[in-house]
């Protein structure tokens, strides 16, 4: 929600004033409005029925039915609905195409899936829609102005159109790059059939890994607005996603903050001017704010997009990353490699700087910001960076913490300061702000709900909740409140030594195990910082 802004000048003007680009997550209904392939999610299924079964429509409704049946999915699910019909989708298809009966179709031997390359032949060529030609014209102009596009269509017409400058990367293969000017296709691509998701094998999946995803874009939702377009306000992949990315908050400023920057775009026919708005999704209890802007023509709304700032000439971003990415000073030869550009998560994209001086403090400095967020949460654990930073704590305090704490991210401060409070520094207000935490800061409101219930159960020891046969929601919720409320430093830091592993490969694992690492940095140093 964008307060008392209501017009789609003062909401771009808004954003152009942040030097912040968007994010934006495009969804089925742009395709469907610009090119001959219009089919929505459900329409897509009848037609694959169609190759099979001469009343598309019955069997579809057949499909759900059994579903209820068997699964026990109720009706307005439709999230989990569509999972299901994938599958029986899927495997009827494929057996029909092995017995012969399906005409027209010849699937490569390389192809594993029938159903899958049947979605490709069907949507990898398309018309682009005449009537459309100028909003299209106008939307081309947004190529070099949003910082990262997402897409859950299978189609080819934002890469072969629109946002021809950003890389494409498909599923798996996003989440070993980075974010600026990349075009993300979360849920698989024509061009590579297997990798389009449709099962509910292939969505379970897909939301393991939605969570790397979520964490990897989460330093851009901390700054960049977010506008969704091509989606329903109650589509389920912008509610799983918003969901994902409001676990990874931590209290209510980061919320506010978070809410703030969400504009989603909406198709209604008959409305000539855009309305502006505020709208709310709910999910699990909980309340998310958003700015809805409605219209039918979005030709305005693209001129007021275009007048926001270019990112630079993403060709030239991606030509310079391949030509900076080592320094060869040793020798003998030895690559050192000092910084990869765009994949440094502390490069804000404005300003590259070569820097000629005494190699020593060169490399002091480039040594510092090497470390990322990632390793100062497993030095609070297991001391890894005490070799490395020796009598350096005051460039990584002065320097490298004010960097990863930006976007109002949590991070261990206490024993960098303590190791730093006989030196005359600078301290960011950043770190100060987090330096003023306590370990109750930092439960937020999903955890809190859970804190009388917790105080009631009885458990004496990280080890004995983490044991327990609790739901893993209320478990790790249990194990924060006890970390913040009733265990040492000591027993903390034992339970992380051993089950650190075991959360960063729970789903919201990471999440629960920042906070209990930032509430043993707090215990085991604050007092001595």
């Amino acid at each position: 929600m964008i307060e008392n802004q209501i017009t789609l000048e003062t909401i771009f003007q808004n954003i152009k004033d942040t030097k912040r680009l968007p994010i934006i997550f495009v969804g089925s209904g742009i395709t469907k409005r610009y090119t001959d392939k219009k089919y929505s999610w459900e329409e897509l299924l009848k037609r694959c029925i169609e190759e099979y079964d001469d009343n598309p429509t019955n069997k579809y409704k057949w499909y759900r039915q059994k579903i209820k049946n068997e699964y026990g999915i109720e009706e307005n699910d439709s999230y989990q609905m569509y999972k299901y019909l994938g599958t029986l989708i899927e495997n009827d298809f494929n057996l029909s195409y092995y017995e012969g009966k399906i005409r027209g179709l010849s699937v490569p031997e390389e192809e594993e899936n029938p159903l899958k390359y049947f979605i490709k032949e069907l949507l990898q060529t398309y018309k682009i829609d005449e009537k459309m030609c100028q909003e299209i014209e106008e939307l081309k102009k947004l190529k070099d102005k949003m910082v990262t596009v997402i897409t859950t269509n299978y189609d080819t017409f934002l890469e072969d159109h629109i946002f021809v400058n950003h890389k494409r990367l498909i599923k798996q293969k996003m989440f070993v790059d980075s974010e600026l000017g990349t075009l993300f296709k979360i849920h698989g691509c024509v061009s590579e059939p297997s990798s389009i998701v449709l099962t509910h094998k292939d969505y379970e999946n897909f939301n393991k890994k939605s969570k790397v995803l979520s964490a990897k874009v989460i330093s851009l939702f901390a700054e960049n607005p977010v506008i969704f377009m091509g989606y329903s306000i109650t589509d389920e992949n912008i509610r799983n996603f918003l969901k994902d990315i409001y676990t990874c908050l931590e209290n209510e400023e980061e919320y506010r903050a978070f809410e703030n920057r969400l504009i989603i775009i909406e198709y209604e026919k008959g409305i000539q001017n855009p309305i502006v708005g505020s709208h709310s999704i709910y999910f699990d209890g909980v309340q998310i704010k958003l700015t809805k802007i409605t219209l039918e023509d979005f030709t305005l709304l693209y001129k007021e997009m275009g007048k926001l700032e270019d990112i630079v000439e993403l060709k030239e971003i991606q030509r310079l990353r391949n030509l900076v990415y080592q320094i060869v000073y040793d020798y003998n030869g030895e690559a050192k490699k000092v910084i990869n550009l765009l994949d440094d998560e502390e490069y804000d994209g404005n300003e590259v700087v070569v820097a000629i001086g005494k190699e020593s403090d060169l490399l002091d400095y480039m040594g510092i910001t090497g470390i990322s967020s990632k390793d100062i949460f497993d030095d609070i654990v297991f001391d890894l960076l005490d070799s490395k930073l020796r009598n350096r704590y005051n460039l990584l305090v002065e320097k490298q913490l004010p960097q990863l704490l930006r976007g109002n991210m949590v991070l261990p401060v206490h024993k960098y300061l303590k190791k730093t409070k006989n030196e005359d520094i600078i301290i960011d207000d950043k770190v100060r702000k987090m330096a003023e935490y306590s370990p109750e800061d930092l439960l937020n409101k999903n955890i809190r709900k859970d804190k009388e219930s917790y105080l009631e159960s009885g458990f004496s020891s990280l080890e004995e909740i983490f044991n327990s046969d609790l739901p893993n929601t209320k478990k790790l919720n249990y194990l924060v409140l006890r970390a913040a409320l009733h265990a040492d430093d000591k027993e903390l830091k034992s339970f992380l030594k051993t089950y650190y592993r075991e959360f960063e490969k729970h789903i919201h694992g990471p999440t629960i195990l920042r906070k209990m690492v930032c509430i043993l940095d707090i215990k085991a140093y604050k007092n001595s910082a």
